[in-house]
């Protein structure tokens, strides 16, 4: 059962989403619980609340690594960093594992990591040299903000792996997505409240899509 999930699921493998709060962060704990891999957050924005990686290990009890920058304001990540006088570059991270691995980005895709010089996330995934899975809303507006996304990372010189869709089944857009998007849809989850209620019924719907 496991050599058939990693064969889909690219191992490893860097999350990104088409928005802020679209249930990336849910995704990622799924994956590990399901395809037993470790989980790394690059660049931690925000220090008021659970991050996201205590969100993660909380939910899946996967092995978690400690970011390479926790930055206090719940803000982009190149925000955050000027806040703190912190330099931010490409050459600066590195996978902490050999282990089978998810990566999380920081919000959707053209959040930038930092200016003076300009990093943007794409610039930490190319040095990182991962394909993207690409977590999208089902619902009203996912095409433009779905199809924009793809178009960005392959403007970018990324390989996009697949979509993970979050919400509602709605069978019109995931056909449409597959079809414009010219990608997978690799799993669609329902969308889980704060406290991560049902958070098995996530990890179940990902093993099942081989």
């Amino acid at each position: 059962m496991r050599s058939n999930l990693n064969h889909v699921w690219p191992n490893p493998l860097y999350v990104t989403g088409t928005d802020t709060h679209v249930g990336k962060t849910y995704a990622c704990a799924a994956l590990c619980a399901a395809l037993g891999r470790d989980y790394w957050k690059p660049v931690q924005a925000g220090l008021d609340g659970p991050t996201d990686s205590e969100i993660v290990a909380k939910l899946s009890g996967a092995r978690v690594w400690p970011e390479r920058y926790r930055l206090r304001r719940a803000a982009s990540p190149h925000a955050g960093s000027r806040d703190e006088g912190v330099v931010i570059q490409p050459t600066d991270f590195v996978a902490p594992t050999a282990r089978p691995l998810v990566v999380e980005g920081a919000g959707g895709w053209m959040v930038p990591y930092a200016t003076h010089p300009m990093v943007w996330q794409s610039d930490v995934v190319r040095a990182l040299e991962l394909p993207v899975v690409v977590v999208a809303r089902t619902s009203l507006g996912t095409l433009n903000h779905t199809l924009s996304t793809l178009r960005a990372i392959r403007a970018d010189s990324v390989r996009v792996a697949g979509l993970i869709l979050v919400g509602e089944s709605h069978p019109e857009n995931e056909a449409d997505l597959a079809i414009m998007g010219e990608t997978t849809v690799l799993a669609r989850l329902p969308r889980l409240d704060e406290t991560g209620a049902q958070f098995a019924t996530l990890v179940e719907t990902i093993r099942a899509y081989r």
